[in-house]
């Protein structure tokens, strides 16, 4: 991931651009802001998640990974163990703070023996209106340099590392599309600068006292960097 410099105005990165071979300047919080963009309440985003989730929008989609992963890894879903992880209980709580929206065993298909107990996902869902066809990597999930805050910058679910998730679940709804990631090669792509953050991949989301920063990626450069991925159609 890139590193912060010392706190200078205007909460200023410096980041080596591995494809132009130049150390190359990021503000944190300029603009772009993300078009018809409203205050985002987390809260309120938490909400809409669990209500996705008690319709059960999401099992198609779950349907299809499955299918995917019995293609690519000869591993299937054990439905008896899966597990949405939206309740209102502490160990809930910390479990979704801690990036593990859902968890299920994979079994082998054949023998249906347990191959990987337990792995776990963090579902990332688009707005259902939103007609981008790409990957959005949140990078910083607080800023608050443009509150004049000291408080420290927060890491995104994209280069944080007290996530425990195995995968990230991302799911665009408008192209009824998704794809798991995993987290560890999410993790290390941006550790090592394999991203590129070209200033117009770069979007700004203004919360109550902080931005939030996103990256968008392309798909191409995301399996390249994240040889693990698996991206699918559901219906």
């Amino acid at each position: 991931m890139f590193q912060s410099s010392p706190p200078l105005t205007g909460g200023l990165f410096l980041c080596y651009d591995i494809f132009d071979s130049k150390f190359i300047m990021v503000y944190s919080v300029r603009q772009p802001y993300l078009k018809n963009h409203k205050t985002h309440d987390f809260h309120k985003s938490l909400e809409k998640e669990k209500r996705i989730i008690q319709r059960g929008d999401h099992l198609p989609v779950i349907h299809a990974l499955n299918c995917e992963l019995e293609n690519r890894w000869g591993f299937s879903i054990d439905y008896d163990s899966f597990n949405d992880n939206y309740g209102n209980d502490a160990t809930s709580q910390f479990k979704n703070k801690a990036g593990v929206d859902a968890s299920f065993d994979l079994v082998d298909v054949k023998t249906r023996k347990v191959k990987k107990e337990g792995f776990t996902i963090d579902y990332k869902f688009r707005d259902p209106n939103a007609k981008w066809n790409d990957f959005l990597a949140e990078t910083v999930s607080q800023d608050y340099v443009r509150f004049n805050g000291k408080k420290p910058i927060v890491a995104g679910w994209a280069t944080c590392q007290h996530k425990i998730n195995d995968a990230i679940l991302y799911i665009l709804p408008y192209h009824n599309k998704a794809a798991l990631i995993m987290r560890s090669e999410l993790n290390a792509g941006f550790d090592n600068n394999r991203f590129p953050l070209d200033t117009w991949r770069r979007k700004t989301a203004k919360n109550r006292g902080y931005d939030t920063i996103s990256y968008v990626v392309d798909w191409d450069r995301l399996t390249k960097v994240c040889p693990s991925t698996m991206i699918f159609n559901y219906e």
